[in-house]
């Protein structure tokens, strides 16, 4: 609410320190902050889905439909509290910093929207499940989605991991 304050007779927004910065560095543009230790906290969150993940599909080879749910339930809680987080200290943050790279801005929406395709995917399997009262068979078809779930979200952590989270920089070290 009062931002104004923060800001010098420039209009930019003075650097603070923080437990988790080296001075918070703020995205042009934005009042969006450099955190030195996002990306930690993102993979770190990326091995708790593929456990939560794993979980579920070992209750589901089990047979234990409760525990099943339990864990896809988790799973999208999990994922749809990761998804926000990104896009609101991630991608806004990235599409700023970069908004002279008409390269780096394709890389950025091409994971935005892949990170958005694969969060309607895995909530919609999971809802048909746990909010529609879908029924849990042990047929192929059934194991063939769960692992296509699972896939497509593995898939998309490895991108990030490999693609995406290296060009998360300081704003001084972000060419322009």
């Amino acid at each position: 609410m009062f931002s104004f304050l923060d800001k010098d007779k420039d209009g930019l927004k003075k650097a603070s320190k923080s437990d988790d910065t080296e001075g918070r560095l703020v995205a042009p543009g934005t009042e969006i902050s450099y955190k030195k230790s996002l990306i930690n906290k993102y993979t770190d969150e990326h091995q708790n889905l593929q456990r939560l993940f794993e979980l579920a599909l070992a209750a589901y080879q089990q047979a234990k439909d409760e525990i099943f749910l339990l864990h896809l339930r988790e799973l999208q809680i999990a994922l749809r509290k990761h998804l926000l987080d990104e896009e609101l200290n991630l991608y806004i943050y990235l599409r700023h910093c970069y908004r002279q790279d008409k390269d780096k801005q394709e890389l950025i929406t091409a994971f935005k929207k892949g990170s958005k395709k694969t969060g309607v995917k895995t909530f919609a399997y999971i809802r048909q499940y746990t909010e529609e009262g879908g029924e849990i068979s042990r047929d192929e078809a059934f194991l063939s989605d769960l692992l296509e779930i699972g896939n497509t979200l593995g898939d998309l952590i490895i991108s990030e991991e490999h693609y995406l989270y290296p060009i998360y920089q300081k704003p001084a070290d972000i060419p322009v």
